[in-house]
């Protein structure tokens, strides 16, 4: 009895716990879709603030301590990933998907952040690639930035 009486209790501690939780992740997510008109407005490489809010929250769980803040970002599209993007495009699309739904979407794009020698060799700090069914490589991602015009 005293065990079934400890697992209740410890049970309501962890749900009001979690609880507590979920109302800072909301109000993050209304503060995102309030900031989202203020995205994709150009295709320069560098985000802004906005830009910098979103992406940081939308791939908080596949960026680790990466920082989208002032990085230059080069996107990819396409059922295999090989159509060069923009930002304006990246979000456009984000935009849409809000409109239609009324919530964000999942993050189903495949992140890749470059280390410092990558970025010496590319020009870019990180790469979204959005809509791809095929994996891409960090080094197919290298060889097509070297062989496009990243100069957006």
């Amino acid at each position: 009895m005293k065990y079934l009486i400890s697992a209740l209790c410890l049970s309501l501690i962890f749900n009001i716990f979690l609880m507590g939780q979920e109302e800072p992740t909301e109000k993050s997510q209304k503060e995102i879709l309030d900031c989202l008109v203020k995205t994709g407005n150009d295709t320069i490489r560098t985000v802004n603030i906005c830009e910098n809010k979103f992406l940081n929250f939308y791939f908080q769980k596949n960026k680790g301590t990466f920082d989208f803040s002032g990085k230059k970002i080069a996107f990819f599209k396409g059922n295999i990933g090989t159509i060069k993007s923009t930002k304006k495009d990246f979000f456009e699309k984000i935009k849409q998907f809000v409109h239609q739904k009324g919530f964000l979407p999942l993050s189903s794009e495949q992140l890749i952040i470059f280390n410092k020698d990558e970025v010496k060799e590319t020009g870019y700090d990180v790469v979204i690639i959005s809509g791809s069914k095929k994996y891409l490589t960090r080094k197919s991602v290298i060889k097509r930035l070297k062989k496009t015009d990243c100069s957006l």
